[in-house]
């Protein structure tokens, strides 16, 4: 510190100097070095940096790790976040994902990329440009490689990804990504955790942001809506333009929802792999005949925090998207729902187990 000092006194200029017209003379003699000390290395060079020790085979795995972990502090920003495309650093976060790196490298790679994902539809745009959901999704079958964390970290990602981003949505039905199976397959995850996670992200992804019509048949392609709701949507995926000629749109983090507001409408996707999918039945199963979890399967209780998420989701279905249930569909819920109010002591009891209000239960038993 006294060096320091003592450097900046001798580099200043003298308040008594006469002072001159002409522009101070360049210092040759600055260190760089010194400069960084005072005021500290811009975050950009920073996070080069970081991606640089993660990707580098040659350092220790913790070394690696530390630097993600750093890396993942800094996107916290969304300027940053924003800046890994500038920078072209989603080419080789992304790579670490594929590469022969450890399981604990990957799950923090999941997680910085994830993190620069939430509520970002810049980063979430730059980062599709890499077809990662065939790599994403393929973490969530459970084996050597993917552990509970990866999976976990994976859920997170992918949450990261698909929120409000009905693009992403829609390739989840592509054949070389086969999404849907997988997060259908996923509410039987070993992990409960796994599970609780998987069904919160479906009901994300099901949640409307805006009223649906009760005549609704068939899930609107991304783009505008048709002013008459029998009419045939569009099918023009490409982005909007704004509806306020007036109001320039500038290039910002959320300036995509802006150009195309059906961009964030997931639930006309999740509606149709809900039916085409059998994603529906999963979840009515995973409820009325719950699988067993655990690492040896010695949990076999219903989990009351997945129920509660379960319900959550089947209502918003049922009643917010006016979703069709099956004859055999009402009639398992049906009974199931019975017998669950009898064992809970009444309806009142089983909705503030469900963490519904009576009206919500009201609508849900009236779907049935």
């Amino acid at each position: 510190m006294e060096s320091l000092l003592r450097w900046s006194i001798q580099n200043s200029t003298s308040l008594d100097s006469a002072p001159s017209d002409r522009p101070p003379a360049r210092r040759e003699d600055l260190n760089p070095e010194i400069i960084d000390m005072i005021l500290g290395k811009p975050d950009s060079e920073l996070m080069k940096e970081d991606v640089a020790v993660a990707i580098d085979s040659s350092k220790s795995e913790d070394e690696r790790i530390a630097a993600l972990d750093h890396l993942e502090m800094l996107i916290e920003q969304i300027d940053n976040a924003n800046n890994l495309e500038k920078l072209k650093l989603w080419d080789p976060l992304h790579s670490l994902l594929t590469s022969q790196v450890s399981t604990e490298i990957k799950v923090q790679a999941l997680w910085v990329i994830g993190t620069a994902l939430q509520n970002n539809p810049a980063a979430q745009d730059a980062y599709l440009a890499f077809n990662p959901l065939p790599t994403l999704v393929s973490f969530l079958t459970p084996s050597p490689e993917s552990t509970t964390q990866t999976r976990s970290k994976a859920i997170y990602t992918l949450s990261g990804l698909l929120k409000h981003n009905a693009p992403a949505v829609k390739l989840l039905s592509n054949p070389d990504t086969n999404g849907w199976q997988k997060l259908k397959d996923a509410l039987q995850d070993t992990s409960i955790a796994i599970r609780r996670k998987t069904i919160f992200l479906l009901g994300a992804l099901l949640i409307p942001t805006s009223p649906v019509p009760q005549t609704h048949q068939q899930p609107l392609l991304l783009g505008n809506a048709p002013a008459n709701p029998n009419a045939t949507p569009s099918t023009n995926t490409r982005p909007a333009p704004s509806e306020s000629s007036n109001e320039p749109i500038h290039d910002n983090s959320h300036a995509a929802h802006l150009r195309d507001a059906s961009r964030s409408q997931t639930y006309t996707f999740a509606l149709e792999a809900f039916e085409k999918n059998g994603i529906l039945d999963a979840v009515i199963s995973s409820i009325v005949s719950p699988v067993a979890y655990g690492v040896d399967g010695e949990n076999t209780e219903a989990d009351h925090d997945y129920e509660e998420k379960a319900l959550r989701v089947l209502h918003t279905y049922s009643v917010t998207c006016h979703g069709p249930l099956s004859a055999s569909q009402k009639e398992t819920l049906k009974r199931w729902t019975e017998s669950q109010k009898t064992g809970s002591g009444g309806a009142q009891q089983l909705a503030e187990r469900w963490n519904l209000t009576g009206t919500e239960l009201g609508e849900f038993t009236a779907k049935l």
